[in-house]
């Protein structure tokens, strides 16, 4: 069948778009700055972007299904005012033009940060409350992006579900992401200090498969985690190291010594022009990292198994290397 695509060139879309077209189904794809992704692929694409409702309306007439995976992505999202104005206006116009066009299933693919994440002690499913008011920008863009959604199902009609994964890592990571630009940091002995806490991780491979079978699959208006096991930053080192078969694990700094430094990251990212991979924000998400998020929704509806971490990590790395961004023994 014929799907709209957002976000076909994000981490998540480079594996989803083949996996769609393996299956057989036509895609359309919004082409937005980068396109170095979607153009090998074999799909129509559309210029434009989430806040032209115009181009919204190009990309979604006349197909069956629309899967929303872009997003606006920022450790430091109280200072970014495209937070909001991408994930929740650009959410709206995505869900009025899927109302307009009679479009059959929308995939919305949210975020765990959609969700309080408090009490940490408690087991998080989708029952859980929405993000705080007090929570960062991005949580709430989320939070409120997802309410965008279901006002349109109960209101309109409109058949949709929503996805949450956790934090996606794995293969074709061509970015990379922040997640996979620590993970190579930490294969390439560019990691002093670990921050301390954790996070929930999920193979993008199972994610795109959820997304697949949301497609025909799930009820409208029902909301599925896609969780995939906690590691604490310590943990993940050392498996990084462990598969590395070199290396050590840097030492876990208090919070309070990363407080201080966030400064020097600052400027760090700005000589370098990259993104701060520790931001006030991101020390904060670490820190209320949930250790027990359940999948079980998805794992009945969906048929959602996720992998491993272990067997993740093993091939993204490989994918890493063989992308020429890990530096090989005898190269620091």
């Amino acid at each position: 069948m014929p799907i709209a695509i957002t976000g076909g060139n994000g981490h998540l879309g480079a594996v989803l778009c083949p996996l769609l077209l393996e299956q057989g189904h036509r895609l359309r794809l919004l082409e937005h700055h980068r396109t170095d992704v979607i153009a090998r692929l074999d799909a129509e694409r559309v210029r434009g972007d989430l806040l032209d409702a115009g181009a919204m309306d190009r990309l979604v007439a006349g197909c069956d299904a629309v899967v929303h995976l872009a997003a606006r992505i920022s450790i430091d999202s109280n200072n970014d005012p495209l937070v909001p104005r991408v994930n929740v206006d650009g959410t709206r116009h995505v869900v009025q033009a899927c109302l307009r066009h009679g479009v059959r299933r929308l995939v919305h693919v949210s975020s765990i940060h959609s969700y309080n994440s408090r009490p940490l002690d408690a087991p998080l499913d989708e029952t859980r409350g929405p993000a705080r008011p007090d929570a960062a920008a991005y949580d709430r863009s989320k939070a409120e992006a997802d309410a965008v959604v279901l006002r349109a199902v109960g209101a309109s009609g409109l058949n949709a579900v929503i996805l949450a994964p956790t934090s996606v890592i794995g293969p074709l990571d061509h970015g990379p992401s922040l997640m996979g630009r620590a993970i190579a940091d930490l294969h390439n002995g560019k990691v002093p200090l670990l921050p301390p806490g954790g996070f929930d991780f999920v193979d993008v491979r199972d994610v795109a498969q959820a997304v697949a079978q949301a497609l025909a699959h799930g009820a409208a208006g029902e909301k599925y985690l896609l969780s995939g096991s906690y590691r604490s930053m310590r943990t993940l080192a050392a498996a990084v190291v462990r598969v590395a078969g070199r290396g050590t694990v840097p030492r876990v700094a208090p919070p309070s010594l990363l407080r201080t430094l966030l400064p020097l990251f600052r400027a760090q990212a700005w000589l370098t022009r990259r993104p701060p991979l520790m931001t006030r924000e991101a020390l904060d998400t670490l820190l209320e990292g949930h250790p027990d998020i359940r999948n079980d929704r998805a794992r009945a509806a969906l048929g959602f198994r996720p992998r491993p971490f272990e067997a993740t990590l093993s091939d993204t790395l490989d994918w890493m290397r063989g992308a020429g961004m890990l530096i090989g023994a005898g190269q620091r």
